[in-house]
Formats: structure tokens, sequence, C-alpha cells
């Protein structure tokens, strides 16, 4: 596996708790290295947009269940590509973890294929 990290020089700094952050990015990641084949690249990428702070983290894999977007963030759901040692916890604590600091996540699939995860949160 591969990691790809981009990081504008004007990225804000975000205000909130160090560790549930943490937990928040290591879910997406931990994800995207589930659904990315073998030898794929997981890709991060974190820009200032409307003076927020957005990182977007994308697969290579099969990308999301046709209607899935907003059912991914639901607790115990995994769709049908989802691996069977999960819980289907770590995107909806990643989601609650986004909205308690003032901020979201979405997804959405990606043209090329695979599935892309995007945090806004806002800046201090």
């Amino acid at each position: 596996m591969r990691f790809a990290f981009a990081q504008s020089p004007d990225l804000p700094p975000v205000r909130g708790d160090p560790d549930k952050l943490a937990q928040l990015f290591l879910n997406l990641l931990d994800n995207a290295v589930k659904h990315s084949p073998k030898g794929g690249t997981v890709t991060v990428d974190a820009v200032r947009d409307n003076g927020q702070a957005v990182v977007r983290v994308r697969d290579e894999g099969s990308g999301l269940p046709q209607g899935a977007e907003k059912r991914l963030f639901r607790r115990f759901y995994r769709g049908e590509n989802a691996q069977r040692d999960g819980a289907g916890l770590g995107l909806a604590i990643a989601q609650a973890i986004a909205e308690a600091h003032g901020g979201s996540v979405t997804a959405r699939n990606i043209d090329a294929g695979g599935a892309e995860f995007t945090v806004r949160l806002p800046s201090a």
C-alpha cells in the first residue's frame, strides 16, 4: 500500500480534541486501506476552502454501492463490499467526531474509480 499526501501551504489551524481528531482520520485512512487493491494508493490532500480546513481521503477501490453515500454513516451499516471483521461503526464515529467539532464528513464516488471522503472543519 502506498500513501500520497499533499497539503496546501495556507491550510488553516483547527481547534479541537487532538485524540478525537486523530481517531477521525485514522478511521478514514483504515477504511481507505481496506477498500484499496493490494499495491494501490490512498491519496490524502488538505486545503483551505472558505475559511475551513478540508481534508480529502481517496481510495482506489470499487467505489461506494449505489445510493450508499448517506447510509455509510449510520451505526452498524456495512455495505456489500465491506470486510466482515468490522462492526460497521468506524464511519459513524468519524462523522460524530467531525460534527462535535462543528464540521462534517461526506462521501462520493470518483469518476476514475474508488471513493473519496471529505472532512470539513472550521478554522480556529
